[in-house]
């Protein structure tokens, strides 16, 4: 008996909720300015990506990336460089590791005010909460990787004369690259999460701005449209940072 493909159960699965969806719009009363059919939702993805939908959609979706991609890169950046000190030195460890712990447990949206008065609604303060929504994830799975690497390893490599640094990227590094890449990967879905959600709270540029204009006008076919190409823009993004996780871990 051969086995179903995953990707075509996937396919099979969202074809049919589409379906249902269609169905549910088509056949009953349900004003279509509170759900629009998946037709029209797709032809409006059309108009959208054809520029007759929404206003400045590619100079707004540019924005967008730009300020994830800013985001990532500090966020993937410092909170590996975190993890690293918080794993090897137990000074740092025990002196800052509660603090990110409470920072982490905090829900960050109460912070977004915070930031906003202190660096303005401009670029900077997406981009700043992007950082502080994906950063702890990447921290946090960093220094677990490195200190679940096995000691027998360590000691090894000591045995052999290695020094701190070789013994780090050779040893160390490798071993907990897995953990690590589970983070960057966690850690962008995050930033992404955290750009997004400011652009929806102070409304001016970026998907989020299109996302708010389009509900508070009521223009519900173009709202689902930036919506789903918002969800393909992460969706995209994430498969492209697990390939590159596995290529690595090979």
């Amino acid at each position: 008996m051969h086995r179903v493909p995953p990707a075509l159960t996937r396919l099979a699965l969202i074809l049919a909720l589409l379906a249902v969806w269609e169905l549910a719009t088509r056949l009953t009363s349900v004003n279509v300015i509170l759900i629009a059919p998946p037709s029209i939702v797709l032809w409006e993805i059309v108009r959208v990506f054809a520029g007759l939908s929404v206003p400045d959609f590619y100079l707004n979706a540019g924005i967008t990336l730009a300020e994830i991609a800013v985001a990532y890169a500090i966020a993937a950046v410092f909170g590996v460089l975190m993890g690293i000190a918080v794993a090897s030195s137990k000074v740092i460890g025990d002196a800052f590791e509660p603090i990110l712990l409470v920072l982490y447990a905090i829900p960050k949206i109460i912070l977004y005010p915070v930031i906003v008065l202190m660096i303005g609604t401009g670029y900077a303060s997406k981009i700043s909460f992007g950082i502080l929504v994906g950063i702890f994830v990447i921290i946090f799975n960093t220094a677990a990787g490195l200190r679940q690497v096995e000691p027998n390893y360590v000691r090894l490599a000591h045995s052999l004369g290695y020094g701190k640094g070789k013994i780090f990227f050779k040893v160390e590094l490798p071993a907990a690259a897995q953990t690590i890449l589970s983070g960057l990967r966690l850690g962008f879905g995050y930033t992404i999460i955290g750009v997004i959600t400011g652009e929806l709270l102070v409304v001016n540029v970026g998907l989020g701005f299109l996302i708010d204009w389009a509900s508070v006008n009521y223009h519900t076919a173009q709202l689902y449209a930036v919506v789903l190409i918002t969800l393909a823009i992460g969706v995209v993004a994430n498969l492209v940072v697990s390939r590159l996780e596995r290529r690595w871990v090979r």
